[in-house]
């Protein structure tokens, strides 16, 4: 009894005080000086099939802080090449090099992939907050909206993990997209809060972040596609994926995927992978 006084004693402090802040643990950036150098993304297993001719820097502006980016068109020998433009919001780790591979992933299936750095994340300016990543998301979304060479109404949101949330923002309270893709999604905030095993507090408490997708995910009105790892033990399936997958209205199709953690459902899934996502894109975007 004593131990528990003792340590809400110390996390009350801590809260307010705001010495600890659950945004330390949400955003977890690394800044370089230059993107996609061949020896910065061995670690990532990038396997450079993208031509350095259809890879397209951006720049833009978000909250006065310029954010820095990549436009690539679709596989041309792809059936699907320029029909569909992915919007992909990345995780809360380093920056844009850790996540090529999975731009390449896309790129081959013959989809326009628009990747980006949140503010604070690789070369762009700034510090990450919640505020700054929904500003960053939607300078990107008017970016693509801005370019006469895709099909505005086929854009989908696709959101990894940190990205879930900035893409379901973007889709309940921005603009609705074609579709919604959710790859290892968090519920909350708060529900991240709750399995640190800290407090039952509310999220707001440690976290200015308004991060919720459990609450946005019923005011989408497109087509939802989730996928989650069965053994995912950063956002653990039975306690995030309920929360947002019920909420959640019709159409919707789920991917739950055994043996997955947090970060390799794409390698763990091998072609099948490609082949869901092309089969939810054809079912719901192209037809």
């Amino acid at each position: 009894m004593k131990r528990t006084v003792v340590l809400f004693t110390l996390v009350f402090f801590l809260l307010c005080t705001r010495i600890f802040s659950l945004d330390d643990f949400l955003f977890g950036p690394t800044q370089i000086d230059e993107y996609l150098r061949p020896e910065d993304l061995e670690e990532w297993s990038v396997r450079f099939i993208i031509p350095d001719t259809l890879i397209e820097p951006v720049t833009l502006v978000s909250m006065g802080n310029t954010i820095y980016g990549f436009f690539v068109p679709g596989n041309p020998d792809s059936v699907a090449h320029n029909q569909v433009t992915m919007l992909y919001c990345h995780g809360k780790d380093d920056n844009i090099n850790r996540y090529w591979g999975r731009v390449e992933y896309l790129w081959e299936m013959g989809f326009n992939v628009f990747i980006f750095d949140y503010q604070g994340y690789g070369k762009s300016e700034g510090e990450p907050s919640g505020e700054a990543l929904f500003s960053d998301g939607e300078e990107a979304l008017e970016y693509l909206q801005s370019r006469a060479d895709i099909d505005t109404s086929k854009i989908v949101f696709y959101g990894w993990s940190l990205g879930t949330f900035v893409a379901t923002y973007l889709a309940a309270d921005v603009y609705h997209p074609a579709a919604l893709v959710l790859e290892a999604a968090p519920a909350s905030v708060t529900a991240l809060l709750h399995d640190s095993g800290l407090l039952n507090l509310p999220g707001s408490y440690v976290a200015d972040a308004d991060f919720d997708n459990e609450n946005r995910i019923a005011d989408i009105e497109c087509p939802l596609l989730m996928m989650h790892g069965r053994d995912d033990d950063f956002v653990v399936f039975d306690r995030h994926v309920p929360l947002i997958w019920d909420n959640a209205e019709e159409p919707k199709e789920n991917v739950w995927v055994g043996r997955a953690t947090h970060d390799d459902i794409p390698e763990i899934l091998g072609n099948l992978y490609h082949e869901r996502i092309i089969e939810f894109m054809n079912q719901y975007v192209l037809e």
